[in-house]
């Protein structure tokens, strides 16, 4: 093998990966849009996410492929919980349905995850109209 056919093959394969990854990027993007869709606020993080709408009274979970819409009064507690040694932490949210009673949504920033937390617990208890 030649070097130019070297340098070829290194330019076709950083092309292919410079395409994979760009259509990665727009399928994720489509799939973010579509939950956020209808919902006031939402965050999105390590292939989970949560929305909330309080025109609509509804609180929408994505947990990987999995995704489901509850309203208020379906969710029963949600708990909050910060891994110091890994710079990450968790918000579960327990609801009333058989099939999947808790979801968990990840988050990067506590101060972040606390303002989450606080909104949930407004929307559900308080009657919180953004």
């Amino acid at each position: 093998m030649t070097v130019w056919t070297f340098l070829f093959l290194l330019l076709v394969g950083g092309a292919a990966f410079i395409v994979l990854g760009s259509v990665l990027a727009l399928k994720l993007h489509g799939e973010r849009a579509a939950f956020k869709e209808n919902y006031q606020r939402f965050h999105f993080s390590k292939r989970t996410g949560i929305a909330i709408s309080t025109a609509r009274s509804s609180i929408k979970f994505k947990l990987g492929s999995a995704s489901k819409a509850y309203q208020f009064s379906d969710v029963r507690s949600w708990d909050k919980h910060w891994h110091r040694s890994k710079h990450e932490g968790t918000i579960t949210v327990n609801v009333r349905d058989i099939g999947h009673p808790n979801w968990t949504i990840s988050f990067g920033n506590e101060r972040e995850m606390d303002k989450w937390h606080e909104l949930i617990r407004q929307a559900v208890n308080e009657d919180l109209k953004l």
